[in-house]
């Protein structure tokens, strides 16, 4: 069983690094720029760049945080389930949610579709729900279920100003940094 669970982890590993590298992501050599876009001289009041340039690490905190735990639940589902792991894991309320979600982008087919796996049409909140649904796959990392539900649900508060483009007072940032630290050292 260990080696099964070696070469499946392996097999996990490198189909990760493929998808960064056709995404243009070098996972084995130098790290390349990413594109930006260049908002000097578009007439924004100084106000709406500097507000824009202060939330902009809050919201690589929340693309960060919310991804990896993407990963986090794809991962280890994927091999403690196996690779039916969507199917049979994840509540049918949030996978009718995705369904409808995914059923609604596909009719805008001049749009890149925002994920190629079923769990990154998942909303932030479905991702704790996840998880609780799933409690003894993940019951090793985390030392209770009210500790996730309560780390989700205030970063949930302070990510949805961010995504409609409001601005956190600096406590809320500290607090977002605080749980971001959390969440790593307990699942790092």
């Amino acid at each position: 069983m260990a080696l099964k669970d070696f070469v499946f982890d392996a097999m996990l590993a490198e189909n990760s690094l493929a998808q960064l590298t056709s995404i243009g992501i070098s996972v084995r050599g130098s790290v390349a720029t990413p594109p930006t876009i260049d908002l000097t001289d578009k007439g924004f009041s100084p106000r709406l760049l500097y507000d824009a340039e202060r939330m902009s690490s809050v919201f690589s905190a929340y693309f960060c945080v919310e991804n990896s735990a993407r990963e986090l639940i794809s991962e280890r589902l994927a091999s403690r389930r196996g690779v039916d792991w969507w199917n049979v894991a994840v509540p049918m309320k949030i996978k009718a949610a995705v369904s409808k979600l995914k059923e609604k982008e596909e009719k805008n087919r001049y749009h890149t579709p925002r994920s190629v796996d079923l769990i990154g049409y998942t909303l932030f909140g479905h991702l704790s729900q996840i998880i609780i649904a799933t409690w003894d796959d993940f019951s090793d990392l985390f030392p209770e279920q009210a500790w996730v539900s309560s780390r989700f649900t205030d970063l949930e508060m302070s990510r949805n100003v961010i995504m409609h483009t409001g601005t956190l007072p600096e406590i809320e940032v500290d607090r977002v940094e605080s749980i971001l630290r959390d969440w790593v050292r307990q699942v790092g």
